[in-house]
């Protein structure tokens, strides 16, 4: 039960024996599956967890609309649940503003947080205007599924249709087919001096943005943070520095990640290719009822 409803939860994890856990949180419009190619290939340096939102992916959708309260609250579920002891948060876009809020709301639950790409800091700007009729937005969303429509919210993102293979397409295109909150969700969610909260939080915080961001530029958002985070800015990325070049946004994620105090994670052991793999994604279902 979360502050009394009952929720299941889905995600992928990638256990390890020790260090610092990590919680992915995704975007919106997105899931879970968002982080699966990032961290089957790269390791933090402990634990990690990729988690569906109330309402998106696998996870359960609520009887009612869900406020920014209502994510925060399942993100602290989700801690407990799997009994977390102050992982690093790390969200993309409004998963960065879920994890700074969750900051916020327990800053001695929560060890750090990486907001890539983040929501919170500015108002987002080009950004597709949800319709104020559920059953509208959901046939948007279906549209997704073809390429000529897919390929219109990749530009939206400053993302090149021609740099996405066919695996993170249909990963993609999971994640907007199964954004069932997003539907009805209305306006953007408002987080009121989200940065001045997040400082006096005191937990240590880092920033990777793109310096081709669509949704959120990257000067507004030097602005916006004001010198009291780090900032590492990926060049050439749009609003997804991770898909764009996995390998150079994982340079400036170990470089977030030793700014806020957590260590390098040795590189993964070389395996013969007739060896079973060394780290494997697990998926989860319900974590939470």
């Amino acid at each position: 039960m979360v502050e009394g409803r009952r929720l299941s939860l889905a995600y992928v994890a990638w256990q390890q024996p020790s260090g610092t856990p990590f919680v992915f949180l995704h975007g919106m419009g997105s899931s879970r599956l968002a982080y699966v190619d990032l961290l089957n290939r790269h390791r933090p340096p402990g634990p990690a967890y990729a988690l569906d939102l109330p309402g998106f992916g696998a996870s359960t959708l609520p009887r009612r609309r869900q406020s920014l309260p209502d994510f925060v609250a399942a993100t602290g579920a989700f801690l407990d649940a799997l009994q977390l002891t102050r992982p690093v948060l790390v969200g993309h876009s409004f998963g960065g503003l879920v994890a700074g809020e969750t900051a916020i709301r327990w800053p001695h639950r929560v060890g750090g947080v990486i907001l890539v790409a983040s929501a919170g800091m500015v108002a987002p700007q080009n950004a597709l205007r949800p319709s104020p009729v559920p059953c509208v937005n959901r046939l948007l969303i279906w549209l997704t599924g073809f390429s000529w429509y897919g390929n219109r919210m990749l530009a939206a993102l400053g993302v090149s249709p021609a740099r996405v293979s066919p695996e993170v397409r249909r990963r993609m295109r999971y994640g907007w087919q199964n954004a069932r909150e997003m539907a009805r969700m209305g306006a953007f969610y408002d987080s009121p001096q989200f940065v001045p909260r997040l400082r006096v939080s005191h937990v240590p915080t880092a920033i990777i943005h793109g310096d081709r961001d669509p949704l959120f530029p990257i000067g507004e958002v030097q602005t916006a943070a004001g010198g009291h985070f780090p900032i590492w800015v990926q060049t050439g990325a749009g609003h997804l520095p991770y898909d764009r070049d996995a390998d150079m946004f994982w340079q400036l994620f170990e470089q977030a990640c030793q700014a806020i105090g957590v260590g390098h994670q040795p590189p993964l052991p070389k395996i013969r290719t007739d060896d079973a793999p060394t780290r494997k994604a697990e998926e989860h279902g319900p974590t939470i009822d």
